[in-house]
């Protein structure tokens, strides 16, 4: 279908170097679609829920009525949730979220986001992993610019803001506390230092997913920091 000259080269060069790299694509199964779409909506939901109590808070007159909507939403919440639930049974993925669940930080809604990664493609190793969830480095240089290690944010954005929050929780932990102290020491601030918890915990998370094992916390401290 190309009409250029210069494209269809660059076509045929591309595939006369990589054709035996390439994988057929395959279309997601039902329940990656199922649960992306009830991990956004209730995402939705739950920013809708603080923009809503935080703007009719100060009107004392509407206080009724504002705690009966919010009583509302989270019934709404509870809801999608057993929608979630569901979703992992009927594919025979609970045992896999209670797996992931074993994991400190790592509550339901992260159990299921990262579940709903998992099946989207065969991952060769973690780092394929890890790409696809947009927790990746990647330095950006431009002009007096030099070395800024970004993120590159191209995966799932409500996962990486599940992992995040899980890495908060983890944190406190006995197994990750020492993790985390260390790469604060190493001069990142809070941000990097959880976002990098953030990326452990779902490389943990690939490992027990890909080999069926149950999760065995380290209390060391002298663990690898290697990310």
């Amino acid at each position: 279908a190309k009409t250029y000259a210069s494209d269809a080269r660059l076509l045929k060069r591309y595939l006369e170097r990589e054709a035996t790299e390439l994988r057929p694509w395959s279309p997601p199964p039902k329940g990656y679609r199922d649960l992306q779409r009830l991990l956004l909506r209730r995402a939705r939901l739950i920013q809708s829920r603080t923009q809503i109590d935080q703007s009719l808070r100060g009107l004392t007159e509407l206080g009724p009525s504002r705690r009966a909507l919010i009583r509302h939403i989270d019934q709404i919440d509870r809801l999608i949730l057993k929608r979630i639930r569901g979703v992992l049974r009927s594919q025979q993925w609970s045992p896999d979220a209670r797996r992931l669940q074993a994991m400190e930080g790592i509550g339901e809604l992260t159990a299921a986001g990262l579940i709903m990664a998992f099946h989207r493609g065969a991952f060769r190793s973690s780092d394929a992993f890890i790409a696809f969830l947009g927790l990746d480095v990647q330095v950006r240089e431009s002009g007096t610019m030099r070395g800024r290690r970004k993120l590159t944010k191209k995966g799932p954005a409500e996962l990486r803001r599940l992992l995040y929050m899980a890495a908060m929780a983890a944190k406190r932990s006995a197994t990750w506390s020492a993790f985390y102290q260390r790469h604060r020491d190493r001069g990142l601030s809070t941000i990097q230092a959880l976002v990098a918890l953030a990326r452990k915990l779902a490389r943990v998370a690939f490992a027990l997913l890909k080999n069926g094992t149950e999760y065995q916390p380290r209390l060391s401290g002298g663990g690898c920091p290697a990310t």
